[in-house]
């Protein structure tokens, strides 16, 4: 049986897009750049060297500044915490009653993935945690490298072969099959089912978190 579940949080677990949409609109206007494709934005998620924004940017000049924008979310993720999917929260308790071992690998920073925690209280839910913060605290790379899930994995005395990574985009998909993982990508976040089987997504969730219960009772 596939034991540790290890989850992405922004597109997978919480509805960030919103409140990522509004923070780039005023970013873009506050810059005094044009206001950029944010349909290109979700497609290029974590590769802006390769998309144009059409922020009349070149592209290597693109990632500060979406960077730019991530940390100003965070920064007030404190006062505005995005919904959870509908469902969401329902379907963790279930996995974790029918005794699967919960986790998360998240871009976040440590503050902004606790004060989520605080305010959903899925403290007791989940037993361990990967931020951005990681990376330099335990000198992990970052998604799409394995080091991350591996770690966790270790730490939860689980093997890659009895891990299972959920996420909405390639990196996540990426990692999990780097640390030799199954995955499930679901497409209510930024990458649709295309590129999440370009990716090699050993399974597919496009409706809701049923479907993604289905996959995971497949897997074990």
């Amino acid at each position: 049986m596939s034991k540790f579940i290890a989850f992405d949080v922004d597109g997978t677990i919480l509805n960030s897009w919103p409140i990522f949409e509004q923070e780039m609109v005023k970013y873009s206007t506050e810059q005094n750049m044009p206001q950029p494709c944010l349909d290109s934005i979700r497609h290029g998620y974590a590769f802006p060297h390769e998309v144009d924004f059409k922020w009349g940017l070149e592209l290597h000049e693109q990632k500060p500044h979406l960077h730019n924008v991530y940390r100003r979310v965070d920064e007030h993720v404190a006062g505005i915490i995005p919904p959870m999917y509908d469902g969401a929260l329902e379907f963790l308790k279930e996995l974790k009653k029918r005794g699967y071992t919960l986790g998360i690998v998240t871009s976040k920073p440590s503050d902004p993935m606790a004060a989520v925690m605080k305010h959903y209280d899925m403290g007791p839910i989940f037993c361990g945690v990967r931020t951005s913060c990681d990376v330099k605290r335990r000198n992990e790379r970052e998604k799409p490298a394995p080091d991350q899930l591996l770690s966790l994995a270790k730490e939860l005395s689980f093997t890659p072969e009895q891990t299972v990574m959920i996420g909405d985009t390639t990196m996540d998909i990426e990692m999990g099959l780097a640390a030799g993982a199954h995955t499930i990508g679901v497409t209510w976040g930024n990458h649709c089912a295309n590129r999440l089987a370009e990716a090699g997504a050993h399974k597919i969730a496009s409706h809701d978190y049923d479907e993604v219960l289905a996959h995971i009772l497949e897997l074990s």
